[in-house]
């Protein structure tokens, strides 16, 4: 017996700007791994040239209480790539590594 779906189309993943590459295993970001917070990572691999933060469309929300991922912060390190750290909650200044974005050509700035 087969079991036919009507779905079978392959689900889209988000629309991103650039294709993800990986991150090489000589590269400082290797060591960095998601939910590390932001003091841990600048231990581990030192600053970055510079910072950004953003505030996300869940700061709009009413009634979101938890005020995790309201905003979100980007350590840019030069030719290396980017780290965004998410904020914890709204009761704390505590920042865990979200992604991490291997990109050669980083300038160091936010664009």
């Amino acid at each position: 017996a087969s079991h036919g779906s009507s779905s079978t189309q392959p689900v889209q993943a988000e629309a991103e700007t650039k294709p993800s590459i990986p991150v090489p295993p000589t590269s400082p970001l290797a060591k960095v791994k998601v939910g590390m917070s932001r003091d841990e990572v600048v231990a581990t691999i030192g600053q970055p040239q510079s910072w950004s933060s953003y505030q996300t469309g869940k700061a709009w929300i009413p009634f979101h209480f938890s005020g995790s991922d309201d905003y979100r912060t980007v350590a840019h390190y030069k030719g290396e790539g980017t780290i965004t750290f998410s904020n914890d909650s709204a009761y704390t200044s505590g920042l865990s590594v979200m992604s991490i974005d291997y990109d050669p050509a980083e300038p160091g700035f936010a664009k």
